[in-house]
């Protein structure tokens, strides 16, 4: 690979959808969000309704680099912030509700949403949950296949990493993300399959939306997928960040898994890319048991504790991230292990007293730092 091949892979744009919870002061969902995104909508980039109406959705810009990505999203929480606050509601930075609610949340009234109720049923009832996508640039899909081969790979670790919701409906599940579990009830959700070619990725998806798995490109809920509407690839597999900073260096450990894959794929090393059955069981320990746990390492192709994961990829990344993004990273990862991911830090302020007012009041305390 040429110098200036290597500064383009160092110089990979990101970006960044968060979704989020309205609620009350006592932490129940409010049916506001469609109302706030049509009062809000204009003046709040990338600001758009979901599935259940409790939700909100924002994107950033094209960033370079993470502290541009964790800028552009504290502005964003904070102007949501402002808004909730005028209709006298809360922005809830979890994967899943807190709180006891007496029936499903309401479906935001759109053809597509209400089609989805139809053609899924209880399903659309059991998955109003709040993720976090990163968009990374690709130089086409043909290379978007090959990306997506070698980060399946390492999505369990990104998933500890990540995980934000602990409790759901008024009780401690016992896992550290939640989310994942419930998202995993769509029929089209789950890692990706390993493709040779982007003609085989195109025939996969036409064969699940023929199947009724997903009723069109919006329902391939694969934790990696290539974007239909810009030319990135979208790593979907995180719960939404308790803070902006932790999406911010989950978005750049991306940045930094898909800069190293394009430069295999460059210098033709070739990646083992494992087993789609071993790749959801492994999802599911890391989302039952987050850093804590362990996985096969895409490094060593052996178990390994999560912790060292991280570790291992943070070594894995840093030559082909840009100065100003290797120090973002390992500033970042180090707080984290320090002061634990989202999902942990709910955990310690629920066992300090065993109120779930207080991760409610913590959770919304934070959200903006």
């Amino acid at each position: 690979m040429g110098a200036a091949a290597r500064e383009s892979v160092r110089n990979l744009t990101v970006g960044v959808e968060e979704e989020f919870f309205l609620v009350d002061s006592s932490g129940h969902l409010s049916d506001a969000g469609p109302d706030v995104v049509a009062e809000a909508g204009e003046e709040i980039q990338g600001l758009q309704r979901e599935l259940s109406r409790p939700q909100i959705e924002t994107a950033t810009g094209v960033c370079s680099t993470g502290e541009e990505v964790h800028e552009q999203l504290r502005t964003l929480r904070s102007s949501l912030v402002k808004v909730a606050a005028e209709r006298d509601l809360l922005l809830l930075p979890s994967g899943t509700p807190l709180m006891v609610e007496e029936g499903p949340a309401a479906i935001t009234p759109t053809p597509r949403y209400q089609k989805m109720a139809r053609r899924f049923g209880p399903i659309v009832d059991s998955v109003t949950t709040c993720g976090c996508h990163v968009h990374v640039g690709i130089p086409n899909r043909q290379i978007g296949v090959q990306v997506s081969n070698y980060i399946r790979g390492w999505l369990p670790v990104v998933l500890a990493l990540a995980a934000n919701s602990p409790f759901h409906c008024g009780q401690d599940t016992g896992y550290h993300s939640w989310r994942h579990i419930l998202w995993s009830r769509w029929p089209s959700a789950g890692p990706p399959p390993r493709f040779d070619s982007a003609e085989e990725y195109e025939d996969t998806v036409t064969a699940m939306i023929a199947s009724g798995a997903a009723l069109d490109r919006g329902m391939i809920y694969w934790h990696v997928r290539l974007s239909d509407a810009q030319p990135t690839i979208e790593i979907r597999i995180a719960d939404v960040a308790m803070t902006a900073a932790h999406t911010s260096v989950y978005a750049i450990a991306v940045k930094g898994l898909v800069a190293r894959a394009m430069r295999y794929i460059d210098d033709g090393v070739s990646v083992d890319s494992p087993r789609i059955e071993l790749l959801r069981a492994e999802q599911w320990r890391a989302a039952r048991e987050g850093l804590d746990g362990e996985c096969t390492s895409p490094v060593s192709t052996r178990p390994l504790a999560i912790r060292r994961q991280l570790e291992l990829m943070h070594d894995t990344v840093c030559d082909v991230l840009g100065a100003e993004d290797r120090g973002f990273l390992e500033a970042g990862l180090d707080s984290m292990l320090r002061d634990g991911t989202g999902a942990e830090q709910q955990r310690a302020v629920f066992e300090r007293r065993g109120s779930l007012a207080d991760v409610l009041a913590f959770l919304t305390r934070e959200v903006i730092s």
